[in-house]
């Protein structure tokens, strides 16, 4: 008997043990409006398809992780549509294939060149009244040259005198030569000779400096997420990314370093917890931005780095709470010190999470220059030098959570 209740109790906290870990992750179903925003956004035509942006085959658990239409995504924005430039060199086009530059012989018609028809029994008649296609006097058959003048009209005099006929040659020189004859005006140009030409303007835009050349960024490693995030974030790098690297680099971002995209788990990767929104591919942590020269802004080291990196980390974290429904950087809890966490987690409440709070990028960097106008950087590529975290700020923690 005592054997029995001890295996009984034993059984019993196992089956609690097992539904603690699961908090809904095995028994609760995906919701609905998942694969619903998903499918609305693949219909609006807001992500499209493409060589960087692949649709794979639907994720189905375990439980409730998973993604109806997940995307592999490798790069995120559009490329420019220019074929070419106006300060490129002129260069001449190239074959198509194996098909020659210019035809070499005309295309022959499918028709016979020459074929000859049986003279008609009958007279041909026209097909316009008689009346209409009668001449009117003067005009008869000539077999002189056709007069220039109108019939009926009187042949006006010619505003220059030319000489009477069966003058010489000396003769028509001194005619020509006579005052009567209108002088050509001094400095015209000879009518043989062809206006000089203008150069013509250069076609299409220029090309400019390539490192502000607008492109797609690169994802890197290759993300698995949902459509709706994808849209989100192509928004923020275009309203707030790029134009936030302009003002403090004066370079594009070219790539975005991820450390998790869909993963099924619980919130900071704890199983007891609440399910994370990157279960549902539907989350994005962001660690690192590489500009178009090559330089890199950790999330980790620039939070805290030189002031241009901190104010355009900050302006980059305050844009991404304009976007996304949960935004967690350095300084929200220890789970965020090296990465910005951004997902479009649905709340009953509707409440948004900013944390921390959004400062003015100018203000951070303002504070920064004042307590260090120089930094050593100890690896050029890599930007943020100021020093290691503090342990006071590894320690710090507040309420909130990877949502």
């Amino acid at each position: 008997m005592t054997r029995g209740v001890r295996l009984y109790l034993v059984g019993s906290i196992v089956l609690v043990s097992l539904a603690g870990c699961g908090r809904g992750f095995f028994q609760a179903e995906r919701e609905p409006w998942r694969a619903e925003a998903e499918a609305a956004c693949l219909k609006s035509g807001a992500v499209k398809e493409s060589a960087d942006i692949v649709r794979i085959d639907p994720i189905s658990g375990p439980g409730q992780c998973g993604a109806e239409f997940p995307l592999k995504v490798a790069a995120i924005g559009e490329a420019s549509n220019s074929y070419g430039f106006a300060d490129e060199e002129l260069r001449p086009p190239g074959s198509i294939g194996n098909q020659p530059r210019w035809p070499v012989t005309q295309p022959r018609s499918n028709y016979p060149q020459s074929q000859n028809y049986p003279a008609p029994s009958h007279p041909q008649r026209s097909n316009y009244p008689e009346s209409a296609v009668q001449q009117p006097s003067g005009y008869g058959t000539s077999t002189g040259p056709m007069s220039l003048n109108a019939p009926g009209v009187v042949p006006q005099e010619d505003e220059i005198d030319l000489p009477p006929e069966g003058t010489d040659a000396a003769g028509a020189a001194r005619y020509m030569n006579a005052p009567s004859y209108p002088a050509r005006p001094a400095g015209a140009a000879p009518y043989g000779q062809p206006p000089a030409q203008q150069p013509l303007p250069r076609l299409g835009p220029a090309q400019g400096n390539p490192l502000t050349a607008v492109g797609p960024v690169a994802i890197k490693p290759t993300a698995t997420l949902a459509c709706p995030i994808v849209s989100e974030l192509d928004r923020w790098l275009a309203d707030t990314v790029q134009p936030s690297a302009m003002r403090w680099f004066g370079v594009r971002v070219a790539e975005i370093k991820q450390i998790s995209a869909y993963s099924c788990r619980g919130m900071n990767g704890n199983s007891r917890a609440h399910i994370s929104e990157h279960a549902f591919g539907n989350a994005l942590d962001i660690s690192a931005f590489v500009l178009a020269d090559g330089r890199r802004v950790t999330v980790k080291e620039g939070w805290r780095g030189m002031p241009e990196e901190q104010g355009f980390l900050r302006d980059v974290q305050s844009g991404a709470c304009a976007h996304f429904t949960t935004v967690l950087a350095p300084g929200s809890n220890v789970y965020h010190y090296d990465h910005i966490h951004v997902d479009l987690m649905r709340r009953a409440s509707r409440r948004l999470i900013c944390q921390p709070a959004a400062v003015s990028g100018d203000e951070v960097a303002a504070r920064a220059q004042s307590r260090s106008p120089y930094a050593n950087a100890r690896d050029p590529s890599v930007t943020g030098s100021l020093g290691r975290k503090s342990a006071a700020h590894k320690r710090e923690e507040d309420e909130y959570a990877d949502d």
